[in-house]
């Protein structure tokens, strides 16, 4: 069975993140994220204010775009990765924002892997939610998938 690229994407974030690296203002207490698809049916607001298991960050992989190689040999997947936080206590959004982007930056260069992955372009925002700002940059993770 093929796994399609987004599932790709979260299982090899899943596998190198290094919890160590996501840490609050202070350096050293390290932070709650998931790793998940983006656009759930539900608002991403929910995640951090979860009764039982509230994040302070997310990886969000959404639908990637797909340019095709010759026939029989593979594609190039443009794989949106979405980084959102927002302040809480002892945590500065922007500067989690920052720290999240380092460790992905670190991740794609440290594990290329089969083939070269790199980030892409970037966007960023700033999104009031009524009271609280999420804090967000995507990212394109562009890699080849051969056949």
């Amino acid at each position: 069975m093929v796994d399609d690229a987004r599932k790709r994407t979260k299982v090899y974030l899943e596998t190198y993140m290094n919890n160590a690296n996501l840490t609050a203002d202070d350096d050293t207490t390290w932070i709650r994220f998931h790793i998940m698809y983006a656009d759930p049916d539900y608002l991403l607001e929910q995640e951090f204010r979860h009764k039982r298991n509230p994040v302070e960050l997310l990886f969000c992989v959404g639908t990637p775009t797909t340019e095709p190689l010759p026939v029989g040999i593979g594609y190039i997947e443009n794989v949106p990765i979405t980084i959102q936080c927002i302040n809480k206590q002892n945590i500065t959004g922007t500067m989690l924002r920052w720290t999240a982007e380092e460790e992905l930056r670190r991740i794609v260069e440290t594990y290329p892997h089969g083939s070269l992955r790199l980030l892409g372009p970037i966007s960023d925002s700033e999104e009031d939610l009524g009271g609280t700002t999420l804090y967000s940059v995507t990212y394109i993770l562009r890699y080849k998938r051969y056949s």
